[in-house]
């Protein structure tokens, strides 16, 4: 499993950049015996930006605000992007393999840090991307949230947990999860995180079905009107505590409402979630509001087996629920 902050190991008297630095050996972030504390490698800091699943999804209804009110359980994964920052004259984003945003989040995250915190350095930040975008798998998200805490290192501006959060509602509705880098569950449009001491030993096979959904598209589909209902009456602490141990609970509990709507415009995922089934997953489903589906198994070998069925016609990725909690 992925450590959630990794540094490069920097050999003494190098002097190479962040560029490089992501093709260096890795080392802890507490250190490792021969690399030296210098100023190079305090100055250069690296993070693990988690993707994450919606392992459920209620959509409650729609808000005076004209938001939609939500209630999720949603995990982190260790399917993600890495960041890498270093100081700089001045802010630079650069996106490998190249990426075109309508909102570059990792870029507004920065320039709302620099702002609270009236900083007036630099950075450039380099994003190796893994996580697809328009998935419903929370990869700007990530990002927007993993810049924040790389920043607020780098910079030494030294905001508390509660101000990022605070900063990552002002980027999007998940940022305040990313921040937290654990489970949660999670209301309101987003913005309600209650962090849980959950640790799923399943295995994850993710099929990414080769198209974007935009999520305010989605949402606008679902043609929700006014008002909200109860949440479904679930006893949260006596569930998560046997979701450990008993994964069928995953079929009996838990949906994405979104699916109804989704399968009818995009019938292509209902086959992917019933054929997950087929391979023998324990439990499929969309994730967020798309484009990916996800299949639960209870084993790695599982879930790679399963991933043969696809062989190179879809893109697809076996995870585990990424569970390190300190960025």
């Amino acid at each position: 499993m992925q450590c959630a902050a990794r540094r490069r190991c920097t050999p003494p008297g190098w002097r190479g950049t962040a560029d490089e630095l992501l093709s260096a050996p890795l080392r802890s972030a507490g250190g490792c015996p021969g690399c030296l504390s210098s100023s190079l490698c305090r100055l250069m800091e690296r993070l693990f930006a988690p993707a994450k699943l919606n392992l459920g999804l209620w959509i409650l209804g729609r808000r005076p605000d004209g938001y939609h009110e939500l209630l999720s359980l949603m995990i982190p994964l260790t399917l993600g992007d890495e960041l890498v920052a270093e100081p700089s004259a001045q802010l630079q984003i650069e996106y490998r393999p190249a990426h075109h945003f309508d909102r570059d989040l990792v870029w507004e995250a920065a320039q709302r840090l620099r702002a609270e915190t009236k900083v007036r350095q630099g950075a450039k930040i380099l994003v190796h991307k893994r996580i697809p975008v328009g998935a419903g798998l929370g990869g700007g998200s990530s990002d927007a949230a993993a810049t924040l805490h790389l920043l607020n290192r780098l910079w030494h501006t030294g905001l508390s947990l509660e101000r990022l959060i605070v900063l990552g509602r002002e980027l999007g509705s998940d940022v305040p999860f990313f921040l937290l880098r654990r489970a949660a569950l999670v209301r309101g449009r987003g913005e309600r995180v209650e962090p849980l001491a959950l640790r799923l030993p399943y295995w994850f096979l993710i099929l990414y079905p080769g198209f974007a959904i935009a999520t305010a598209w989605a949402y606008k589909q679902l043609g929700c009107p006014p008002g909200i209902r109860e949440e479904p009456a679930i006893p949260w602490h006596e569930l998560l505590w046997r979701l450990e141990r008993d994964p069928a609970l995953l079929e009996r509990v838990f949906r994405n409402e979104f699916e109804p709507m989704l399968f009818r415009h995009y019938p292509q995922l209902r086959t992917l979630r019933d054929e997950l089934r087929r391979v023998g997953a324990l439990y499929a489903a969309v994730t967020g509001s798309g484009s990916a589906v996800f299949g639960v198994f209870d084993s790695e070998h599982a879930a790679q087996r399963a991933a043969r069925r696809w062989g190179g016609t879809l893109q697809s990725f076996v995870c585990q629920m990424f569970t390190e909690t300190q960025p």
